[in-house]
């Protein structure tokens, strides 16, 4: 394959022209068999030799595309992470539906992960912190709600330690006790209530000994 243009656009981000098609572009950490080194020596040739081209094989071009179609996914996931944190479960699924061949797109998302664009530790934080907002449940539930969002457990763990430490469980059963008793007076329903809520038999018993 004839390529007819190479330009490097920002640090590791490469533009590609083929003789005769449209310009596509890619990062150099996506490729495997060709190098950055040799992107380079071509595009010194291009800016040194007007009309230049260079030519690369079947396997090289290969590459090529490989490394855009990653970095078409990197973008798109980016434009999702602008917006709000993600985590990869979610992410992975979003950019499926748009199209998306799987293997670039988790080439995409392990290089985000590495760079610390996207990180599920911390999207669990800030989930935990915005459900906590309209919501007064025990770690049990928030647990199951992390892992079926495709949080891991060491992850989840993690994020659920530190939202503990700074948010008192048993307060928040109170709480929930609190706006149970507004709607229903049936303390077995309640105490159904509050363990679908994720808090165990003995924190409900406690707090509701000390109501």
């Amino acid at each position: 394959m004839t390529i007819s243009e190479i330009e490097q656009t920002s640090p590791g981000v490469w533009k590609i022209t083929p003789l005769g098609g449209s310009a596509f572009f890619l990062r150099e950490e996506y490729l495997s068999c060709v190098s950055a080194d040799m992107l380079e020596s071509a595009c010194s040739s291009f800016s040194a030799l007007e009309g230049a081209a260079a030519e690369f094989t079947d396997e090289q071009y290969g590459d090529l595309i490989s490394a855009a179609l990653a970095y078409s996914a990197e973008t798109l996931a980016m434009s999702y992470l602008a917006r709000a944190e993600q985590c990869r479960s979610s992410l992975s699924a979003k950019l499926f539906k748009k199209g998306l061949d799987w293997e670039y797109i988790q080439s995409a998302l392990d290089y985000l992960e590495d760079k610390g664009f996207l990180n599920d530790r911390r999207f669990a934080g800030a989930w935990l912190r915005s459900r906590a907002i309209d919501h007064a449940e025990g770690r049990l539930r928030l647990a199951g709600e992390l892992a079926a969002r495709g949080i891991s457990r060491e992850d989840a763990g993690a994020a659920l330690d530190e939202f503990f430490s700074e948010n008192d469980e048993d307060a928040l059963c109170r709480k929930a006790l609190e706006r149970s008793l507004r709607s229903c007076k049936d303390t077995e329903k309640i105490i159904r209530s509050l363990m679908r809520k994720g808090f165990t038999s003995s924190q409900i018993r406690k707090v509701m000994e000390r109501s």
